[in-house]
């Protein structure tokens, strides 16, 4: 089974483990489906980026949407690392779990008025504008609190990150930011304006980028414009260059180039379109390629079946655990936890209990046949599982473990049954 080299996960003893501690053990303390995360993988992943951009001043706004469990949000604050926020919601976590207000910069297309207002009094470093109407309510809000709005234009470059179309961002088909000759034509309302204190521009071309050369593109022409702007009178503190460092699965048919490589082309992007000599602030907003291969889903083998065509391992863990399989048909590494030896390869689709055909966590994956009550490791679920997980069917949501250094540490607890209904009415 392809699985992601990592230092982090192990056999030792024929057992799985991370950072030295039995994954079994921990599954029989918390029971599963159950997540696992190495605080140490954390750790690294923000190192290498951190030294990625050493060439400038800069500042790792975290993806809070990748993984935003309070303990993971404090280790990353206690790095020096920002958040970039998408709701009400995740600014009170980021707030809750540390981070200060002026290393918090806020996204998304649908912001709602109490959004705006909450990040506007709690003095974030900037609300990203995404539109035309957005802008007019953030100046709007502004005015009636007496106070200006730290904003950014979110230009949308039209570059093509050449990744999966769900998670391309900066193409002029896709429903985020702004085409640059609209940012042009606000650009005059928003410095004369008495709300509005434009702090900067940003960007997001997309996720899982295969290669750097469309970030050194849209470096380059995010840093032109900027200086188009500067030209015109805007004061800028800083350039948002937006996320897309990968994270490798274990099923890529070349590896990701490293960070570094990525750090190179968005250092040459800024040189040639000649915004580093003013010394700006620039920001990056890595989201699952910091916390993504720092997480397991332990999930228990609840028995095998087959049909006339296909044999189904199933297993305690489903959709509501990890959907990412189910949405984009994205791949996950699954090990297993007691190390295979001398067993039966067979061919199966890993299945969970939940009423939906769609509820898989790997399809025609081959794998040591596997025994019923056997636990598997689910890899790369230290982001957007827990984020993306439900309560449908009536499931409970999975408690969390997060490992650091000689401890093993419960960070959300199962919930009981009562969590399911507690503030319904009837």
């Amino acid at each position: 089974m392809m699985a992601p080299p990592s230092p982090h996960f192990q056999y030792e003893g024929g057992e799985l483990t991370i950072d030295g501690y039995s994954v079994r053990a921990i599954a029989e303390e918390y029971g599963t489906p159950l997540y696992i995360y190495s605080a140490a993988s954390i750790r690294k992943a923000y190192e290498a980026i951190d030294r990625a951009l050493s060439f400038t001043p800069h500042l790792i706004a975290y993806a809070v949407k990748a993984n935003g469990n309070l303990a993971i949000l404090k280790l990353l604050a206690e790095l020096g690392s920002g958040a970039d926020i998408v709701s009400g919601g995740e600014l009170a976590r980021a707030l809750r779990a540390g981070f200060s207000p002026d290393k918090i910069v806020y996204s998304g297309v649908g912001k709602t008025a109490r959004e705006l207002r909450e990040a506007i009094e709690t003095g974030i470093r900037a609300i990203h504008v995404e539109s035309a109407f957005e802008l007019d309510l953030i100046e709007s809000i502004a005015d009636s609190i007496g106070t200006k709005a730290r904003i950014a234009f979110r230009v949308n470059p039209n570059v093509d990150p050449q990744t999966h179309p769900y998670i391309s961002t900066g193409l002029h088909s896709s429903k985020f930011g702004i085409p640059i000759d609209e940012v042009e034509s606000l650009l005059p309302r928003t410095l004369k304006s008495s709300s509005l204190d434009l702090v900067g521009l940003t960007m997001h071309i997309g996720s899982q980028l295969g290669s750097p050369a469309p970030l050194a593109e849209a470096s380059e022409l995010l840093g032109r414009f900027a200086l188009k702007c500067m030209e015109r009178g805007a004061q800028f503190e800083s350039l948002d260059i937006g996320g897309g460092w990968p994270l490798a699965y274990g099923n890529e048919s070349d590896p990701y180039p490293p960070p570094s490589e990525f750090g190179r082309a968005i250092r040459r992007g800024l040189e040639a379109s000649g915004i580093l000599k003013h010394d700006l602030l620039i920001l990056t907003e890595p989201g699952r390629s910091l916390v993504g291969d720092a997480g397991l889903l332990i999930t228990e083998v609840l028995g095998l079946k087959a049909s006339a065509t296909k044999q189904f391992v199933i297993a305690d863990a489903s959709m509501t655990e990890l959907i990412r399989p189910a949405l984009y048909d994205a791949y996950h590494a699954v090990m297993p936890v007691c190390e295979p030896r001398d067993r039966e390869t067979i061919i199966a689709d890993l299945v969970g209990p939940v009423c939906e055909s769609g509820d898989f966590l790997a399809r025609n994956r081959a794998m040591p046949r596997p025994k019923p009550g056997e636990l598997l490791a689910i890899r790369g679920a230290g982001a957007y599982a827990r984020e993306m997980a439900s309560t449908y069917n009536a499931r409970v949501l999975a408690p969390e473990v997060l490992i650091d250094g000689d401890k093993a540490r419960l960070v959300r607890k199962r919930p009981t049954y009562d969590s399911l209904f507690e503030n319904e009415v009837f």
